[in-house]
């Protein structure tokens, strides 16, 4: 899986991950955004479990998440077609739409 789409170039393929890279972090920023209105509002008055990390904690860990998830999905993006890679990668932009849904809705509308 270390292979590369034929005929493109090193640029191109640096400028994908940069792309993949920053829409990822682009969803998470949004997602932090509508979090942080209720992090510090009702956020702390409801019961969480003992294992709940600390808030502080939430912020790194979500951004390499985001920047793991979009080398990954670079990683499809590159080695395979075009068609053999349009499901997968539609299934990512789909886990990212849900995964700022779920922000939306649990932190924004409640």
């Amino acid at each position: 899986m270390s292979g590369r789409r034929p005929g493109l170039s090193t640029g191109a393929d640096l400028l994908a991950l940069v792309v993949s890279v920053g829409i990822c972090l682009l969803v998470g920023a949004l997602g932090a955004a509508v979090t942080a209105t209720s992090v510090d509002s009702w956020y702390t008055g409801i019961a969480k479990p003992s294992f709940n990390p600390p808030n502080a904690v939430f912020g790194p860990v979500w951004t390499v998440l985001y920047v793991l998830m979009a080398v990954a999905a670079w990683r499809v993006w590159r080695i395979a077609d075009r068609d053999r890679a349009r499901g997968p990668l539609a299934l990512f932009a789909l886990q990212l739409a849900l995964n700022l849904g779920w922000s939306v809705a649990f932190f924004g509308v409640r």
